[in-house]
């Protein structure tokens, strides 16, 4: 009975132990919370890429002469403000000068004769030649005449004809030679030599006093054949028969071009004449425009590398000038593994060695496409504009230029 009792006792301690335990466990014991791992914040940053740079000009140039010579007047200083067109230094023109007079009185030359062409023989042009038709059909008259004479015996009335024939024939001689010498006569225009009567005139009054001479010739040769008495007498007046009839073929063809007008070769010739003049006088022109250096636009002269007197050469930059009112940074030595990041209008945020505490901002213009080698490294030139320039900026100072990439 007592061994049945302890067991018991012994069953119901574990027991109680046992549903102890788990009550404790269910409403007793503390409750503990697992505290999750907290997930790290994403911090989003601007990507930046760094570069140092310099400020120039957004427009600037370097000026030099297409030709050389020797500076006459410098007529801006360094630091000066100029407008565009406005001539700054110039060159010493005085035979660029004449040669424009020259090429502007072959011109009118041209013209003259242009115009001389259009309007077609002068009155007294055609009066000249039919006097010189009728001149021609007497000396075949007179020709004619000696010839008969000889053939019949000659008379004291024929050596009195002949003789008239010969004085006739002097005084056509004098008058041709007179109307030529006028017609050949030059006169000097701005230091050149200008002949207006080259041409048609000069060759309608060279063929006038071939004949006059020829007449005068054939006249006498017939007064002496006639005094003389030579056997040949027959002989020379059938020549000056011929030749008198020669010269009536001449007048005639001569009056009939003057007053048939000018050919179409004529009238293109005086045209080409025209053009060509007008080249010249443009070439001539231009060579005196380009002694004088002009500014291209706006802006400041920033330097000047000759002075009166000197001798400059051709394509040799002697004027430096620029627009400071537009600065723009041109970075030195952006690397090939950033610029690849950087695109026109990111924004720039620039600072300068010279200006402490100055922060400006801009925006990339362009990017160079082509690579340079600087101090061993590829780098590539990337242009910024500066959106508001400090007074305080120059040509050439430092600056650093954080890109915002992104």
């Amino acid at each position: 009975m007592k061994s049945k009792q302890i067991l018991g006792l012994i069953v119901g301690i574990v027991a109680l132990s046992i549903v102890g335990f788990f009550g404790y466990q269910r409403f007793l014991a503390p409750t503990s919370t697992p505290t999750p791992t907290p997930t790290p914040a994403v911090k989003v940053a601007a990507e930046v890429v760094s570069a140092q740079g310099f400020i120039v000009p957004q427009r600037s140039s370097d000026l030099a002469f297409r030709s050389g010579g020797r500076v006459s007047e410098v007529l801006i200083a360094e630091g000066d403000r100029v407008k565009q067109g406005q001539a700054l230094i110039r060159l010493q023109d005085d035979q660029l000068q004449a040669a424009v007079a020259q090429a502007q009185a072959a011109l009118d030359l041209a013209k003259a004769n242009r115009a001389q062409v259009d309007e077609g023989a002068r009155a007294q042009d055609v009066t000249a030649a039919e006097a010189a038709v009728r001149s021609a059909e007497a000396q075949v008259t007179a020709a004619s005449a000696e010839r008969d004479r000889l053939t019949g015996g000659a008379t004291a009335a024929s050596i009195a004809a002949a003789q008239a024939r010969l004085s006739s024939a002097l005084v056509e001689q004098k008058l041709a030679q007179d109307a030529y010498d006028k017609v050949t006569q030059c006169v000097t225009v701005n230091g050149s030599e200008v002949c207006p009567g080259l041409g048609t005139p000069e060759e309608q009054a060279r063929l006038r006093v071939a004949a006059t001479n020829e007449a005068v010739n054939a006249a006498r040769t017939a007064l002496d054949e006639a005094t003389k008495g030579s056997g040949k007498q027959v002989q020379a007046a059938q020549a000056n028969v011929a030749a008198a009839q020669a010269q009536i073929d001449i007048a005639q063809a001569q009056l009939e071009r003057l007053k048939a007008g000018a050919t179409s070769a004529q009238i293109a010739a005086a045209e080409a004449n025209v053009a060509q003049a007008e080249a010249g006088l443009q070439a001539a022109q231009a060579a005196l425009n380009e002694a004088t250096l002009i500014a291209p636009f706006d802006g400041t002269i920033a330097e000047i590398n000759t002075e009166a007197g000197q001798v400059v050469g051709p394509g040799s930059a002697i004027v430096s000038m620029a627009d400071l009112n537009t600065w723009v940074i041109e970075t030195d030595d952006l690397s090939e593994v950033d610029v690849i990041n950087v695109q026109a209008d990111q924004p720039v945020t620039i600072t300068f060695d010279a200006l402490p505490g100055v922060k400006l901002d801009g925006k990339v213009l362009a990017v160079t496409p082509k690579a340079q080698t600087k101090r061993g490294d590829v780098t590539y030139t990337v242009k910024i504009a500066i959106e508001e320039p400090d007074p305080k900026l120059k040509w050439g100072m430092t600056g650093q230029v954080e890109i915002q990439v992104r």
